[in-house]
């Protein structure tokens, strides 16, 4: 067997072919084999010289290096991502490090590596020491428990059949001493499911790697580089995480006056043309470059959509292939990603997005209207007219935008604005003077682009082109515009004043409507407004009559996109009442809704997650809080009062004070506090002003705090919100009294939100405690897990729980079993009286009658049974009574042994008919 690798031994030459396979599996030659020699290597870890170096500027991410320690337990670590999303750098931070216990072998893969990819991996096992049997494919040496990691990078090089499936073969032998790290662009074709359905298998892909906020402000100090927070998150929207394209901006804005300008570049769409960031030239070489020709056409053609499903690559590009092609690029390389729907959407990176935009501009100019008009008849065959008239625009077709705005309109000036990638649309035709309903279809596509300045100008062109005496049905569509004009601008005042006019026009005109829906559709818009309107004033009981006709006119137009905005302010008002399950639920439609629509940005949406993540606070669920809020970021960076952008800086200020990051909600609260007392709307006004307050408590800054709750009560008299504050200040100045009274004040007024309700129970509570009233202190806690129960509320029980478990821990004087002047002790079980003592406690506390129980509960499962009641956790009730989880588990088991039961649910319907609680 001839070669030309000097030095290549018979074992090697073998390994590469299909026939060597199966002879190196016989008895007859492999018994005779003898292992790789081992050399003598301190078992420590790799050597540096086999490492690559960390670059210059390294940001270490412990999240990411606690989950390799425990992946690298498992058989199979992978780590697939596309480039420039730090799988290498990660590696390299791991092994130098020294997390990596044991032997360390690490192996990168260059590029058309072939057959030698073998060799190279067998000489860096030999180099740290790990003895290969190739016959058995068995570890020679070391010790019976040793483990080792093998780290097998850019393995998307090794193309090699043969050598893929000697690596599988290695991976099934040795997977229970050595744990394999796999970095690969793409997911390499081996027979990964087999550990993926036994549980053996890690995967870290683009999401796990994205950075996240907190790491890019981190990478921003280490380049010195001050950005304020709304526009760190911002670049975390538009980069979505990816570190190669968060470095490159960050270094761009090295030594700028105004580094904030490369990021509204990159909001704009301009990372394309903009060579200072160099952003277009690295995913043309590192990305585009490496793509198959026809997964390229596809996704060039079809960027100019913002989310693309198998029916328009079949209508842009003409291929039926497209749910495979899709597909492919999602599981390849992750540059797309599957957003579901009933159309089975697709969602390209939006920084690649951008450059193949560009790319379509400079290589498809002849092409470019003609997608667009294939676009926006595909979206009108399937029932989606916002992107249908935004793409006949974008086409230069007038005659289609004309007639979609004129069948649409109701739908279209009811749904909320979205959030497209800003574009320039060709010029408008020069009859646009004359033509209304075209004017007012291209202010709609401005709507949905962000620019709400083109937007009116289009509608006071549009009102122009109807004249002074409109007929009746152009009066309502004007009006309509109007609506969606001050919706977009998100002023209550303007949007209910036109809702008004609205409602006015509807019966002025319903004999012209050219459909029979269209009345009920424009009602459901002024209606839903209205709504808003009192959901933003907070005058709740008016927007739930609008809402109720609102949702019910929604549902009969059977418009989808008016539905949606049906349940978001549905949601919004569940969520004022403090109906979590409801204004959840809501708001999961909000997002089930817009999906099936293609829609993957809108202000829609924002509120949707906004939704769920003050439900998600609401419950104590921080983490998942934060999840919800991060996902409700949109490219909007500047931190406009009046805008959509208030809602969610004020939710990232209470969830950072949740998290006890005071510094971190004061900064997020900054560009909210610049202007005077009512320049927001009054509920996110009130929100804003009240945490402002407890952080300067927080600091230890009670006057500060008084002067801005003072400024409130006189702005917004009776706010219950408020009258926390005071009662929060009164309390930490130690005046309990005070505020026992303010809060009695404010539960007689009956809050409407039911969180509202459980906080100033609370307080109340630890108020009575403080003036010594221990057992009123201890009714108002169980009224409150009463109340907080049904909702799973335990946001307001977070932070008090020491002083809670106090109260709960000293039971009622008739509970107590034991003698009046002989307290026993509280984990002590009671002993049941005599039936025929005069003095026996009432049977509804502690005992049954006989046979019902097994035992009665002593005073700690009693205790435990009043908290299983509630929806708080293990963990948590753990936390109020002060003891461990597994003590609460046993008391639990006890219960349930008891009761006779074995559910949580169970139980309290038991305890219920036992009349225990």
């Amino acid at each position: 067997m001839h070669t030309s690798h000097h030095g290549e031994t018979t074992l090697d030459r073998l390994a590469h072919n299909d026939a060597a396979e199966r002879f190196l599996g016989s008895s007859g030659w492999a018994a005779t084999v003898r292992p790789l020699e081992v050399r003598p290597a301190p078992p420590a870890a790799v050597a540096d010289r086999e490492v690559p170096a960390l670059p210059g500027v390294h940001l270490e991410r412990g999240r990411l290096l606690d989950q390799l320690d425990a992946a690298v337990e498992q058989p199979v670590t992978l780590v697939c991502a596309p480039t420039g999303w730090g799988k290498t750098v990660l590696a390299t931070s791991w092994l130098r490090a020294g997390r990596a216990l044991g032997r360390t072998a690490y192996v990168r893969f260059e590029p058309n590596c072939g057959s030698a990819a073998w060799r190279q991996l067998t000489s860096a096992l030999t180099a740290a020491g790990i003895a290969l049997d190739p016959a058995a494919y068995a570890w020679g040496g070391g010790r019976l428990a040793e483990r080792a990691v093998v780290v097998l990078d850019d393995l998307h090089n090794v193309t090699n059949r043969t050598v893929l499936r000697r690596v599988e073969r290695l991976m099934s032998r040795l997977g229970d001493r050595i744990g394999f790290l796999l970095l690969a662009r793409s997911e390499p074709p081996l027979s990964l499911y087999r550990w993926r359905v036994r549980g053996q298998l890690t995967e870290l892909r683009a999401d796990h790697l994205a950075f996240t906020q907190a790491e890019i402000a981190g990478l921003a100090e280490w380049h010195e580089v001050r950005l304020a927070q709304h526009f760190r998150h911002a670049l975390w929207h538009v980069t979505e995480g990816w570190a190669a394209a968060v470095a490159v901006a960050l270094s761009a804005m090295v030594g700028r006056h105004e580094p904030e300008r490369v990021v509204t570049d990159l909001l704009a769409g301009e990372a394309g043309p903009n060579e200072q960031v160099g952003l277009a030239e690295y995913v043309q070489r590192e990305i585009l470059a490496h793509l198959d020709p026809d997964v390229y056409d596809v996704m060039l053609r079809t960027s100019i959509v913002e989310t693309v499903c198998p029916g328009l690559v079949e209508a842009l590009t003409g291929s039926r292939n497209g749910a495979r092609q899709l597909a492919q690029a999602s599981r390849a390389n992750g540059l797309a990603t599957f957003y579901g729907g009933s159309h089975s959407w697709y969602r390209y990176r939006r920084l690649l997005r951008s450059v193949l935009r560009a790319e379509v501009r400079t290589t498809l100019a002849a092409e470019e209207r003609s997608l667009h008009r294939a676009a926006a008849g595909w979206y009108a065959a399937n029932g989606l007219p916002g992107d249908a008239v935004v793409h006949a625009v974008l086409g230069a077709d007038w005659v289609t935008a004309e007639r979609l705005f004129a069948q649409y309109w109701p739908e279209l000036c009811g749904s909320g604005p979205r959030a497209m990638a800003p574009r320039t649309g060709p010029r408008p035709p020069a009859d646009i003077a004359d033509r209304p309903m075209l004017a007012f279809a291209l202010a709609i596509c401005c709507r949905e682009t962000g620019d709400v300045a083109g937007m009116s100008a289009f509608i006071r062109l549009g009102e122009r082109a109807l004249g002074e005496s409109p007929k009746a049905i152009d009066a309502e569509v004007l009006a309509a515009m109007r609506l969606a004009e001050a919706v977009t601008s998100e002023d209550p005042e303007r949007s209910g004043e036109a809702a008004a006019r609205l409602l006015c026009h509807i019966d002025d005109a319903v004999d012209e409507h050219l459909y029979a829906d269209a009345a009920d559709a424009a009602r459901a818009a002024g209606y839903l407004t209205l709504a808003g309107c009192g959901i933003a004033h907070d005058v709740i009981d008016d927007a739930d009559s609008a809402l109720e006709l609102g949702a019910a006119l929604a549902r009969k137009s059977g418009f989808n996109l008016l539905i949606v905005q049906a349940n978001r302010q549905q949601a919004l008002a569940h969520l004022h009442r403090g109906r979590l399950s409801a204004a959840a639920a809501c708001a999961r439609r909000v997002l089930d809704g817009s999906r099936d629509a293609g829609i993957s940005e809108s202000r829609n949406i924002s509120h949707a997650r906004l939704v769920l993540t003050a439900v998600c606070r609401a419950r104590g669920q921080l983490d998942e809080a934060r999840y919800h809020l991060d996902e409700s970021i949109t490219a909007e960076a500047s931190p406009d009062p009046h805008g959509g952008w208030v809602s969610g800086a004020i939710s990232l200020a209470q969830l950072l004070a949740d998290q006890e990051d005071l510094a971190g909600a004061a900064e997020a609260l900054e560009p909210l506090l610049g202007s005077r007392i009512g320049a927001m709307p009054p509920t996110p006004e009130i929100s804003a002003r009240v945490l402002q307050a407890d952080l300067c408590l927080a600091e230890g800054r009670p006057d500060k705090a008084r002067a801005v709750l003072d400024e409130l009560a006189r702005h917004f008299p009776g706010a219950p919100a408020v009258a926390l504050g005071h009662a929060r200040l009164s309390l930490v100045l130690g005046r309990p009294e005070p505020a026992a009274r303010t809060l009695e004040d404010a539960l007689a007024a009956q809050p409407a939100s039911l969180v509202t309700t459980v906080s100033a129970t609370v307080l109340l509570a630890q108020s009575l405690r403080q003036l010594g009233d221990h057992a009123g202190a201890a009714e108002q806690i169980q009224h409150a897990l009463r109340l907080a129960g049904p909702e799973g509320i335990r946001g307001p029980f977070l932070g008090h729980g020491a002083w809670i478990a106090e109260l709960l821990d000293d039971p009622p004087p008739q509970v107590t079993p034991s003698a009046p002047d002989e307290p026993s002790a509280p984990d002590a079980p009671s002993a049941p009286s005599a039936p025929s003592a005069p003095s026996q406690p009432p049977a509804d506390v502690f005992e049954v009658a006989p046979g019902q129980m097994a035992d009665p509960l002593t005073e700690r499962e009693m205790l435990v049974l009043q908290y299983l009641r509630s929806m708080l956790s293990i963990a948590e009730i753990a936390t109020v009574l002060c003891v461990s989880s597994n003590t609460v588990k046993t008391h639990v088991r006890h219960v349930y042994r008891k009761l006779g039961v074995s559910r949580r649910r169970d139980a309290v319907r038991r305890g219920r008919e036992l009349s225990l609680i």
